[in-house]
């Protein structure tokens, strides 16, 4: 193979692998940015069109728009919800893939998670209150537990289950890893 073809034949490879990469980089958000989202989303009677483009106009990218929208208040009812009750927080939250496929995931693969719980954790210790109320009312793990204790159900002993993501794909997550025993033992 000549010269040229090589020079052709890496920038295809170059071009796949970069492609490649591409998929599994995950924009995050600065932490000046999380807080102006977070006065976005915890401002008294923020509808959900106005907080979908005050963050888009925000952050600048829609899949971090609405992975910020969506962690935010997940990310506050962790920080809630074990003082409501002896519970065992999830670790996993899952994301369909584009076969349809439930993909249950680690939190640590999403950066935004653990900044969000940091905010959380200081807002819900040192406010303001109405921005922390009014976020952690969007979170889907927060109607779970509260209709669990309307129903007359107790916490104590309970283990919750990961949020499931419908507006993230999977496929924005790097692909979750097996352990070699897995894979042989499956």
């Amino acid at each position: 193979m000549d010269g040229a073809g090589r020079r052709g034949n890496f920038r295809l490879y170059l071009s796949s692998a970069i492609k490649l990469s591409y998929r599994f980089l995950m924009l995050s958000i600065s932490e000046s940015q999380l807080e102006e989202v977070a006065r976005i989303i915890g401002a008294d009677g923020a509808s959900d069109g106005t907080v979908e483009t005050r963050v888009l106009a925000l952050v600048q990218d829609p899949m971090l728009a609405r992975r910020v929208i969506d962690w935010l208040p997940e990310a506050f009812a962790m920080v809630l919800i074990p003082h409501m009750g002896a519970v065992t927080l999830p670790t996993t939250f899952s994301a369909k893939n584009k076969s349809g496929n439930w993909v249950e995931l680690d939190f640590r693969i999403e950066p935004i998670f653990h900044s969000a719980i940091l905010l959380a954790t200081q807002i819900f210790h040192n406010g303001p209150q109405d921005t922390f109320r009014n976020i952690v009312h969007r979170s889907a793990l927060l109607a779970t537990v509260s209709r669990a204790l309307n129903e007359g159900a107790s916490l104590d002993g309970a283990t919750l289950s990961g949020p499931a993501l419908i507006g993230v794909p999977a496929e924005v997550y790097p692909a979750p890893t097996r352990s070699i025993w897995r894979k042989l033992f499956r």
